[in-house]
């Protein structure tokens, strides 16, 4: 880095943190986070409401998983044209629809759209707050998507808890749905700075006072974006793998009873909050592709331990550090991409968010056909090849292949 560079980082960084932190946007990721959480909750009840059986439940899924695939072409055009509405409002509004919709539902014809657009809706608003977050932070955005991505944890317990705590009461499985449509509407009602068009100045730009209107719509090069699709997918891959399968997994290997392998998944979503958190603070110190190297390594030694050991006390421990692990995969990939090529913040966020979608289609689909094959126990500790398989793309991300030439600048 030149000697120019690095006093203009560090008045970027300087800048990010005299700003506060952006609630309004991590609020998006709230509406995401508990969208995603009511889904899995919602399946008894309509199973038992509109007599679905197993293989329909799993296509709810499925359909949310596409929903967010499908979000690719809508953003690029939805981008491309300016609203006085704004995009975060148009995103918003989106999740006001979904989470209506659903609540409305009677019967599978609705419910499994409504499932789709669910995902549409939740891959929308977290592209576009991701996008905000990069344009409006640049080269510095990677602390603040861990802690965006925090806030989106934590709301996925709380959509969770919202669906038990509704029908504990008495009310009914459509409560939930409505109330998370109702705190969008709020949020589409209240002025914020999330109803404003973001552009973001790099540093260089901003010392000579150059126009940086179209500055978002440069493309990243290839191989990074190459990179990031793999990355995403394999990273969300073994995230997924185990908060899907972990359960059945720890039940077998542990030999315990399904409500204390239950107990101990709780264990793995609570480590993926806490590890977010950590991350948020060591990136003041730490690059986030370094930070992303480390995890990945810290990654493969927790799955190899897991499959090692079979004592409660033990496993209950690793499950928590594996969560801290495979709950940072998403963040720091895209904060590292975002870090390298900070002017296609758009792009690369549509990109991650339809990867995420396709990882969730096809990864627990996958697993659980090996694990008919081969056993429970034998497919869930194959999850150790997804950390493995990113190890050379991480290089890649910034450019270079891990025994190659660089394609471009590294700003490691």
């Amino acid at each position: 880095m030149s000697g120019m560079a690095q006093p203009e980082s560090t008045q970027a960084l300087a800048s990010s943190r005299a700003e506060g932190r952006p609630w309004s946007i991590y609020l998006m990721f709230g509406l995401f986070g508990a969208q995603q959480g009511m889904l899995g909750p919602l399946m008894p009840f309509l199973r038992d409401e509109f007599g679905l059986d197993l293989r329909w439940t799993g296509l709810h899924f499925a359909a949310y998983a596409l929903g967010l695939v499908l979000i690719g072409v809508p953003y690029r055009w939805l981008e491309r044209r300016t609203s006085a509405i704004g995009t975060g409002r148009i995103a918003i509004g989106s999740i006001i629809v979904a989470s209506g919709f659903f609540a409305v539902a009677a019967g599978l014809p609705m419910t499994l759209p409504g499932s789709v657009v669910l995902g549409f809706s939740g891959g929308l608003v977290m592209a576009v707050g991701q996008a905000m977050l990069g344009r409006r932070y640049g080269e510095q955005a990677a602390a603040k998507l861990v802690e965006a991505h925090v806030v989106a944890g934590l709301c996925v317990l709380g959509g969770a808890l919202l669906v038990g705590g509704a029908t504990a009461i008495g009310l009914s499985w459509r409560t939930a749905p409505l109330l998370i449509s109702a705190w969008a509407l709020l949020m589409f009602c209240v002025p914020s700075d999330i109803h404003r068009t973001e552009v973001r100045t790099s540093p260089s730009k901003a010392a000579t006072g150059a126009s940086t209107e179209n500055i978002d719509g440069l493309p990243a090069s290839r191989l990074t974006r190459l990179s990031l699709w793999a990355l995403v997918i394999l990273g969300i891959s073994a995230e997924w793998g185990v908060g899907f399968w972990g359960a059945e997994y720890m039940k077998t290997h542990v030999q315990t009873s399904a409500s204390v392998a239950a107990t101990l998944m709780s264990l793995y979503f609570a480590g993926t909050v806490c590890g977010r958190l950590a991350s948020s603070f060591a990136l003041r110190r730490v690059s986030p592709l370094t930070l992303l190297t480390t995890v990945i390594f810290s990654a493969i030694a927790t799955l190899l331990v897991l499959s090692l050991i079979q004592g409660l006390a033990g496993t209950a421990v690793f499950t928590f550090v594996l969560g801290a692990c495979l709950g940072n995969f998403f963040p720091l990939i895209l904060g590292s991409a975002m870090r390298i090529a900070p002017h296609a913040s758009s792009a690369l966020s549509t990109q991650a968010s339809q990867a995420v979608g396709v990882a969730l289609l096809l990864a627990p689909f996958l697993l659980g056909l090996l694990s008919e094959r081969i056993g429970v126990e034998a497919a869930f500790s194959l999850l150790i090849i997804y950390p493995l398989l990113m190890l050379p793309w991480v290089p890649a991300l910034r450019g270079a292949w891990a025994f190659g030439g660089t394609t471009a600048p590294s700003k490691e």
